[in-house]
Formats: structure tokens, C-alpha cells, sequence
């Protein structure tokens, strides 16, 4: 029997080794590919939630900043006259008091402008200069604003205003059906809410601006509201209490420029004013880990946060002294050299700075980038507020 050549073909080392070699790049090229992949729609999403966190925060700053006055149109000087016998009054604070509820200096003075011998006053707008936390970083400090405006939505101004005899203890007693002429509503209403009212009626913390013929004062409700519940009828009665050591400091019962002065005199209407500031915050949780966030404190409530990772906010005014000359950009809107911020005119919001959540380092894109962020300034004009007579006429012979 003959002998059969067989011939067997295969791999040989050399090939195996180069295809290993071929796959391994494909399989690194496509791996590559997809970590950017990820790491490019991380970087995009982060930019798209800054974006988005920036405008909500700049489009609420700015629509409680352009309503500062409004409502205070009929008061002389749009100020009022704070009391400081036995406290002083300070703002930024709530019903928590000052160990916990004051942030970020334990409360803020109301301007006093001049200043010297004056009296703390509330403004419709106050410029809160350099008294913010310092941004993450830097060695400047932020800055607050407050910004007040009246309610539009609780017809507080129809009902009759009556006192006890220490005068800080108040009844508002319901008007009748029809309202008269004088009670100004919302739209929509055809008598006014109770003043107890679970959705818009006053709360512990609720400012109340009092107004008697051109004499003006402003009080902090303290506990709670007691009346009938339900829908108001006439001559329902509701008691408030404007008891002394309020956490903001604006009851002190007997003193001058308290809400008692107006006790002894006839037809006080009462509006609830918003005294609004914004302010940074950090937070800090279990783990230790710092998050700055912008805050937004109505009254005496509880601050609310408007976002997270805000790490800067400033502000400059534009302005007038009291010879009529323009100050443009001023830090502190003039309070200073005893320019009163009733003269400012315009709003310049220099800096709201957002970062990312992360840092860059989570990523090859941003490795050595650290956080993204962004920056937005913009104006806002100063509408609501009044003007002052910055003219001299005078007449020929």
C-alpha cells in the first residue's frame, strides 16, 4: 500500500500574535470611543443642567428685584421708620431666632442713612454690600440684596383695624357684602379671604405694614392667627398677636416708630409687605461635603434654597448724590457717603456664578479643568421706586 502525503494548515504563532494584536487596537479604539463618548454627554449634561439652574435663579432674582416699591407708592419717602429702643431691628431671619435662623451673619441692620444719630429704616430696596459668605475661593465677600414690595394677594386693606390697650394685640374685623369702594381685591374676588385663610393668610413671620393718615409703622406677626374658619362673613373678628421679642426685632411695644404709636388714632390700614433677600449658604452633609447654594428669605419664614451650587453673587447700583450727579456702579449703592438707596436707579447684577455638580476630574475632557462654570451679569431698572427732585428753578426779576 502506497504512503499518502497529508498536508495540515493552521496558525502559526507569528499570525496568532498579530491578530491578537489587530483586535486588542479595534476593541481599545471602540472602548476609547465610547468613553468619550459618555464623558462628552457628561460634560453636556452638566452644562445643560448649569444653564438651566443659572436662569431659573437670575429670572427669579430679577422679578423680585424689579418689584421693589411696589405697593409703597403712597408712603412719604417710600421708608419706613424702624423702632431701636429696646433691640435692633435686623432682617434675613426667621421664627427660628438668631442661634440658627439668622444665616449668613447672624441677621442684617437695616440701612441707617445717614449715618450717625438716624433711626434704621426699611427701604424698598437695600443693597447688602460685601455681607455675604466669601465664594468658594476667593478672599472677596459675596453680597445679599433685599428687595420689598407689597402683596398682591391678601386683601388685608378691607378690613377695620382695631387695638388692645397695650396696643399690640390687633383685631381686623371683616367688612360688609359688598365691600366698600376703598377695598382693593384681587382679581377674581369679590370679598376678601379670611385672614386666617390656610393658603394665603398671615403666618408667624408675616410683616405688616400699618399706615394712619401719613403716619406709618410695621410690625412681625408672632403665633398664630385665631377667628372663625372657613369663608370670612361681615364682622367676623380675627386676632393677631405683635408680641415684643419677635425674632426680627420690629415689635418693641411703647417704643418710637412702633406699630402701638398708631393705637390711640382712627382708621389704620394694614398691607403684608414681602421683604425678600437673597443670599449664598453653604451647605455641609454627613460626609463633610460642602455645597454653596443661593437662598431666598421671604420675611420671618424659613429661607428656601433657589439652587444649588451657586458660588457667587454681586451687585452694583448706579445712582445719584444729593447734588444730582450720577454715580455709576457703586458696591453699596451710595450708603456710604449718606446718599439714601431710595435714590438708586439702576440695578447691575455683576456677577451669578454657577459651577457643575462635579468636579472635572470625573472625566478625561475636564481633568485638568476642575469645575465648570458660568457667569451672567444683565440690569434691571429700579421702576418702582421714587424720584427724587434733583432740579432748582428759580425765577427772573
Amino acid at each position: 500500500m502506497g504512503n499518502k502525503s497529508r498536508s495540515t494548515r493552521g496558525f502559526t504563532f507569528v499570525e496568532l500574535m498579530v491578530s491578537l494584536g489587530l483586535g486588542m487596537l479595534v476593541v481599545g479604539a471602540a472602548v476609547k470611543l465610547f468613553s468619550q463618548g459618555v464623558d462628552a454627554t457628561w460634560v453636556t449634561t452638566e452644562r445643560a443642567e448649569m444653564q438651566q439652574d443659572l436662569r431659573a435663579s437670575e429670572n427669579l432674582l430679577l422679578k423680585d428685584i424689579s418689584l421693589a416699591g411696589a405697593g409703597l407708592t403712597g408712603i412719604p419717602g417710600e421708608s419706613v421708620t424702624l423702632p431701636n429702643t429696646t433691640s435692633t431691628p435686623i432682617y434675613g431671619c426667621d421664627q427660628s431666632g438668631l442661634a440658627s435662623g439668622c444665616p449668613p451673619n447672624g441677621g442684617v441692620k437695616y440701612p441707617c442713612v445717614p449715618t450717625g444719630s438716624c433711626s434704621p429704616t426699611l427701604y424698598p430696596l437695600m443693597p447688602g454690600f460685601a455681607l455675604g459668605i466669601a465664594p468658594l475661593g476667593a478672599s472677596v465677600s459675596s453680597d445679599l440684596i433685599t428687595a420689598t414690595y407689597s402683596d398682591p394677594n391678601l386683601a388685608l386693606n378691607c378690613y377695620a383695624i382695631g387695638f388692645n390697650s397695650t396696643g399690640n394685640v390687633l383685631t381686623f374685623t371683616a367688612p360688609t357684602n359688598p365691600p366698600p369702594s376703598s377695598c382693593i381685591l384681587p382679581p377674581g374676588l369679590t370679598y376678601p379671604q379670611a385672614v386666617n385663610d390656610p393658603v394665603v393668610g398671615l403666618t408667624a413671620g408675616d410683616i405688616i405694614l400699618f399706615t394712619q393718615g401719613s403716619t406709618t409703622a410695621i410690625g412681625e406677626v408672632t403665633g398664630t392667627v385665631s377667628g372663625p374658619s372657613g369663608t370670612p362673613a361681615p364682622g367676623n373678628v380675627y386676632t393677631v398677636n405683635f408680641a415684643n421679642s419677635d425674632p426680627l426685632g420690629l415689635n418693641q411695644s411703647g417704643a418710637t416708630n412702633d406699630l402701638t404709636q398708631l393705637k390711640s388714632g382712627t382708621g389704620t390700614i394694614g398691607n403684608r409687605i414681602y421683604v425678600i433677600t437673597y443670599y449664598i449658604k453653604v451647605n455641609t452633609d454627613v460626609a463633610g461635603n460642602t455645597t454653596p447654594v443661593l437662598m431666598r428669605q421671604v420675611s420671618g419664614h424659613t429661607a428656601v434654597p433657589v439652587a444649588e451650587n451657586i458660588v457667587n453673587l454681586q451687585f452694583t447700583y448706579d445712582t445719584y448724590d444729593t447734588s444730582g450727579d450720577l454715580l455709576n456702579q457703586t458696591g453699596d449703592g451710595g450708603e456710604s457717603i449718606g446718599i439714601s438707596p431710595n435714590l438708586i436707579r439702576k440695578i447691575n447684577l455683576a456677577h451669578l456664578t454657577i459651577r457643575s455638580q462635579m468636579d472635572g476630574v470625573r472625566t478625561t475632557l475636564m481633568a485638568t479643568k476642575g469645575y465648570q462654570g458660568y457667569d451672567v451679569q444683565t440690569s434691571i431698572s429700579a421702576r418702582n421706586l421714587s424720584y427724587n427732585n434733583r432740579y432748582t428753578f428759580t425765577t427772573g426779576p
